[in-house]
């Protein structure tokens, strides 16, 4: 019986009540519609138009597939004259005149319903040349000396397919499409000439006119050859994406996205020269039917939309009072001083959220409480703190006092180990904050070494090798004395001789490397390797001071910064701090809290 009830009130939840409205009301109905009519449908139309435009394509592929057979074949019905063959071996043969009446009988008597005018220019191995229209000598020159032209000359049955919009050879300097066809005798297998024969590019794009979008006739480079849209003539497509595609494959159809648009190209290749047809279309414009039937889609699911509005507008409604209600006693939450409690009403999930806010409102008084016993105390603790700056102070004034009276006294190793002392003192209780520069720090260490010099038996000898730049270092407070300390109780202390500790600074790319080594007894490797694990590792350790040095270096800059240890039994120990390159500037105190 509990669990039916407990059932029941988790169908009734307003979660529930909203997932069952917008499944009936809303996703369904849509999903079903989009998945019968829209999708199917967009493929089937997506079929039915790419096979139309490529029949369409064929078409135009056909009639230009026509237009330059016409070339090739007026161009051999030129060379195959008796007189042209005779023209080109002996061009001496001829005088100026029937050069001139055979230009006119057979180079200009060509008829054909594909050209309004055609340009015909034949060269023979001597570089004579004889052209229907006039020709500029510059460009002229420029035909003769190019590397293709020589090429095609040496071999026999050589056929090229040329574009050229730029560097126009004729006198009425229109764009041309040219075939350059060496004319080769059979029996020899020998060039004897060449034969440039060019048409209008007007009379090719008659026949891309009749497809829709933005139609090309591109040359092998990329390079447009005719277009109904003049401007677009001699633009080269390269850096198109869809070219890489359109390469690949003689024909097809391919969907692009440019300037965040979708398109479709078909293409279709010229079987005479591989040049290529494109025709490029946006793809709104293919698929508008589709796109009316998803404004009428959008139309019913609109509708739906707005009958599910007036149902969960009755949900909501009855939900709505014990929120307004809830929302009413948060804002006076604050001027009852959070003494303000709701009672449980309302559906399973309203009631459940009264409950938390009445919680809430409970907790948030302990804590208020809680606040202000805990700042209670820190008043009273930073009220000792204070009091207690006083003993240190009077302590240092009263050394200062005691090292004056033994220098007066002519005492002055008492003098100097009170006057170390003090400034140990002093830099113990005079710094702000936790982070120093390391000039200081070494300040403070000199104060600590002198005054242990004075009580080691053997000679003591201290390096420091610090550059003048790295002075101003960041480094934190009492880093140096456990090391320093550790050296002349543990590794100098029963060495005999002469000890050393030395002291050296540099900079590691972004961070900052400082190395105390000493001369001492250093420790076994099982000792080393056991220092180490404690650096590691939370244990506290006999020597305390290392790993508190360690741990606050952590603590301060992150865990791949601290120290590290080496040592060779006989040779003395290596201690590495590694820190981050930072200066504190001169005149800014630090006073950061770790």
């Amino acid at each position: 019986m509990w669990k039916w009830s407990r059932l029941k009130a988790r169908m009734y939840s307003i979660r529930n009540q909203i997932i069952v409205s917008i499944l009936f009301f809303l996703v369904i109905p849509f999903l079903l519609t989009f998945y019968f009519m829209d999708k199917p449908l967009e493929r089937v139309i997506e079929q039915k138009i790419g096979r139309s435009t490529q029949d369409a394509l064929y078409l135009v592929n056909f009639n230009v597939q026509l237009f330059l057979e016409e070339m090739l074949q007026s161009s051999v019905n030129i060379t195959i004259q008796p007189s042209i063959s005779k023209l080109l071996k002996e061009p001496e043969a001829y005088s100026k005149y029937e050069k001139l009446r055979l230009n006119d009988t057979v180079l200009n008597r060509l008829f054909s319903s594909y050209f309004s005018n055609t340009y015909v220019t034949l060269f023979d191995r001597q570089g004579n040349w004889i052209s229907t229209s006039y020709m500029f000598d510059p460009l002229l020159k420029g035909y003769l000396e190019a590397d293709w032209y020589k090429e095609m000359m040496d071999k026999p049955y050589q056929l090229k397919w040329m574009f050229n919009n730029k560097e126009l050879m004729y006198a009425d300097r229109n764009p041309l499409i040219t075939l350059v066809k060496t004319i080769t005798e059979p029996q020899s297998n020998q060039n004897s000439g060449m034969i440039l024969f060019s048409v209008r590019e007007e009379d090719i794009r008659k026949y891309l006119t009749g497809l829709e979008g933005e139609t090309y006739l591109i040359d092998a480079e990329g390079t447009v050859v005719s277009s109904p849209d003049k401007h677009q003539i001699g633009r080269s497509l390269n850096g198109e994406a869809y070219m890489s595609q359109i390469r690949e494959n003689n024909r097809g159809q391919h969907i692009f996205e440019k300037n965040g648009e979708k398109w479709i190209v078909n293409y279709d290749t010229v079987r005479i020269n591989g040049w290529k047809i494109l025709q490029l279309v946006p793809y709104d414009t293919v698929f508008k039917e589709i796109f009316e039937l998803r404004k009428t889609n959008l139309l019913i699911f609109f509708a739906i939309f707005i009958v599910f509005s007036f149902i969960t507008i009755s949900i909501a409604y009855s939900i709505s009072k014990p929120l307004k209600l809830l929302r009413k006693k948060m804002r006076d939450l604050e001027d009852k001083e959070y003494h303000s409690n709701i009672s449980v009403t309302g559906p399973q999930e309203i009631s459940s959220l009264i409950e938390t806010y009445n919680k809430m409102v409970k907790k948030i008084r302990s804590l208020l409480a809680r606040v202000k016993e805990e700042y209670e105390q820190k008043e009273d603790m930073r009220f000792r703190a204070l009091q207690a700056q006083i003993n240190p102070h009077f302590l240092l004034n009263t050394l200062n006092n005691i090292k004056w009276m033994a220098y007066i006294r002519h005492d002055r190793e008492v003098g100097d180990m009170l006057s170390n002392l003090g400034g140990i003192l002093e830099g113990s209780i005079g710094r702000g904050g936790v982070l120093i520069t390391l000039r200081q720090e070494l300040d403070y260490i000199g104060n600590y070494i002198a005054l242990m010099k004075m009580s080691h038996p053997e000679p003591l000898t201290v390096n420091i090798e610090v550059p003048e730049e790295l002075m101003d270092q960041e480094v934190i407070n009492i880093m140096l004395q456990p090391i320093i300390e550790n050296c002349l109780v543990h590794g100098l202390q029963d060495m005999a001789g002469k000890g050393c500790i030395s002291m050296k600074a540099w900079r590691d790319g972004d961070d900052f490397v400082l190395q105390v080594s000493d001369n001492g007894a250093g420790v076994t490797p099982e000792k080393l390797e056991e220092l180490r694990s404690w650096l590691e590792s939370g244990v506290v350790p006999e020597r305390i001071g290392i790993k508190n040095v360690h741990e606050r270096i952590r603590l301060q800059y992150g865990e791949s910064y601290g120290i590290s240890l080496e040592s060779q039994p006989g040779e003395g120990t290596r201690v590495e701090y590694r820190l981050p390159i930072r200066e504190i500037q001169k005149g800014i105190g630090h006073g950061n809290e770790s």
